[in-house]
Parts: structure tokens; C-alpha cells; sequence
């Protein structure tokens, strides 16, 4: 794999943390690209080598910064068992808090891709762990699917003040290790 230049990357991170300071004082429809140019230090054309646009940006801050490492530490599991539940719900509603403190102004815009990705991650999560503890096969993705839509259902559920951490790492234990 070919390694970035440095200032290539550090010019991105430098316009995706402007476009984060914004986001805190301001609506996302009210940002403009003048507005994340003039908070990165940056003229149009850099902004435009890196993203097509402001919605560009938000989905590659929500892919690479809010979701990148949410279930690295799921991941280091050897199995899936109470605390490998306990970890996913706990990353779940650990994101979900501090996406609405960090990107209250973006929320919406935000929400519905964070939903799925953190989904998808889950579920990649969750189907390496099962190869790794059986072997390989393709059940597995429609397993871990199933399994990380339930368990991110139950976290929201948990955020929201519906159910209890504990009542929901009970539940979700028996329904998933039976």
C-alpha cells in the first residue's frame, strides 16, 4: 500500500477539525465552504482536492473519525460472550453520546449514516469473531447481522432511557448465547 504524504494528511485532518469546531457553533446547513476554508486555513482548490463537498466531508468524518476504532476493542475478543455484549452495547451508547454532544448542530445529517456504519462495523466485528471461533462460514454474516442490528436496537433502547444496561446485557445473553 502506497504511504500518504504527511502533509496531505495533515492538511485533511486540519479541514476535517475545522469543519468539527464549526459544527459545535453552528447548523450544518448554515457551514458553508468558505466557512471550513477560512476555520482550516486553507483556500477553495485544497478543500476540493480533498472532498467534493460539505457532505462529502461528513460522510468521510463519520467513516474515518466517529466510527473508525468504536469496536476495536470488541474485535480483540477471542469469543462472543457476555462481556463481548456488554463491550458492543457499551461502545453503542458511548457513540451515540458523544455524537449528540459533539455534533449537536449535525445531528441529522449525521444520524442516519452513523447508524448504519456503526451497524456494519458491528457486524463485520461480530462475523470475524464467529469465524475465529468456528471456522468460516457464510451463516455467519447473516448471523452477525442479525445480531448487531438486536444489539445496536437494544443500546438505542438503553440511551433512551427505555431499558437498563444491565436488563439489556440479561436479555441480550440469553437471546444470543441461548
Amino acid at each position: 500500500m502506497k504511504k500518504q504524504d504527511p502533509r496531505i494528511q495533515r492538511t485533511r485532518e486540519n479541514i476535517m477539525n475545522g469543519f468539527m469546531r464549526l459544527i459545535k457553533q453552528k447548523d450544518f446547513s448554515d457551514i458553508t465552504i468558505s466557512d471550513i476554508t477560512q476555520e482550516a486555513e486553507i483556500n477553495r482548490s485544497t478543500f476540493y482536492y480533498h472532498f467534493v463537498d460539505k457532505y462529502d466531508l461528513i460522510d468521510v468524518i463519520q467513516r474515518e473519525v466517529l466510527t473508525k476504532e468504536i469496536f476495536n476493542e470488541v474485535a480483540l475478543q477471542e469469543v462472543i460472550n457476555e462481556q463481548t455484549i456488554i463491550m458492543s452495547l457499551q461502545a453503542i451508547m458511548s457513540s451515540q453520546i458523544n455524537l449528540s454532544l459533539q455534533c449537536q448542530h449535525a445531528l441529522e445529517e449525521f444520524k442516519s449514516k452513523m447508524d448504519y456504519e456503526i451497524k456494519q462495523r458491528l457486524t463485520e466485528t461480530l462475523q470475524a469473531l464467529l469465524d475465529k471461533e468456528h471456522g468460516v462460514k457464510e451463516e455467519h454474516y447473516l448471523l452477525a447481522t442479525f445480531w448487531s442490528w438486536g444489539i445496536y436496537g437494544v443500546a438505542m433502547a438503553c440511551v433512551e432511557g427505555k431499558e437498563t444496561l444491565h436488563t439489556a446485557v440479561n436479555r441480550l445473553t440469553n437471546i444470543i448465547l441461548g
